[in-house]
């Protein structure tokens, strides 16, 4: 089972090359290409990148499976090894032994699962590059929602250190819990598929719920341009977040 991982660690890396290498928006010699080409270009990546990401993501469900069935067998074997230690029919370095097995196997579930919320995150983040690239620019001060996906071009001034305090707080008054921040700034994905994430928010707040529609209120009034997405996969929550600030998905060649 290790070895059936390191293999999708690999195809993880292979993946993340691709992204990084499929299209060039900025940065290139000669002409700069038209609107037009660029966004072409960029859904063309992005479609290329959904394929890869959902071949990977299905490798790690496949992968979870087996690690889940494998957990599930050594935690019975650690409840009745406790027993016999308990009855003093085995000794303590054997129940240890047992034990740490069944921690090992819940590692790898949850190593697998991390991996899954990542891929789903990584799909998110495609599928947003290619619906955008099918739509116009939107025109300063225009919302529009689309089948998975609203956006809203903003007048106001975003800062990222100078207004995430205050959307912090709006959310606390409103709703009590702190918000939800799934990236805050360049993260390591976003560093991975090549997107400028850097004045960015991105919040882990599904547009249909109560506190996603409010939140999608505020910046509105507050002028604040925002990309909301209904996630990665139909039907699911998960992926869905709110990205607050100008559109980031901009794919380029690392050099």
């Amino acid at each position: 089972m290790t070895a059936r991982l390191s293999g999708l660690v690999k195809t993880e890396a292979l993946l993340i090359s691709l992204i990084t290498v499929l299209v060039l928006l900025d940065g290139a010699s000669g002409p700069a290409p038209t609107w037009a080409q660029a966004a072409n270009k960029l859904e063309k990546a992005a479609s290329d990148v959904i394929a890869a990401t959902l071949n990977y993501r299905a490798a790690l469900e496949r992968v979870l499976a087996i690690y889940e069935r494998d957990l599930a067998r050594r935690a019975e074997l650690a409840e009745l090894r406790q027993d016999l230690f308990e009855r003093e029919v085995i000794s303590r370095r054997e129940l240890e032994e047992s034990q740490k097995a069944q921690a090992e196997a819940q590692k790898g579930v949850d190593d697998t699962r991390a991996a899954l919320v990542e891929a789903d995150r990584m799909l998110t983040e495609a599928r947003m590059a290619e619906a955008l690239a099918r739509l116009t620019p939107l025109p300063r001060g225009s919302y529009e929602e689309t089948p998975g996906l609203a956006r809203f071009n903003g007048l106001g001034a975003w800062s990222l250190a100078v207004d995430t305090p205050r959307l912090q707080r709006f959310f606390l008054t409103r709703f009590g819990r702190a918000l939800p921040i799934s990236a805050y700034g360049q993260t390591g994905l976003h560093d991975r598929m090549g997107f400028d994430h850097r004045n960015a928010l991105d919040l882990a707040v599904h547009p249909d719920s109560p506190e996603g529609r409010t939140l999608m209120e505020h910046l509105r009034v507050q002028g604040i341009p925002f990309i909301a997405a209904w996630g990665a996969i139909p039907g699911s929550a998960s992926g869905a977040h709110i990205h607050v600030g100008q559109p980031s998905p901009r794919i380029s060649v690392r050099r």
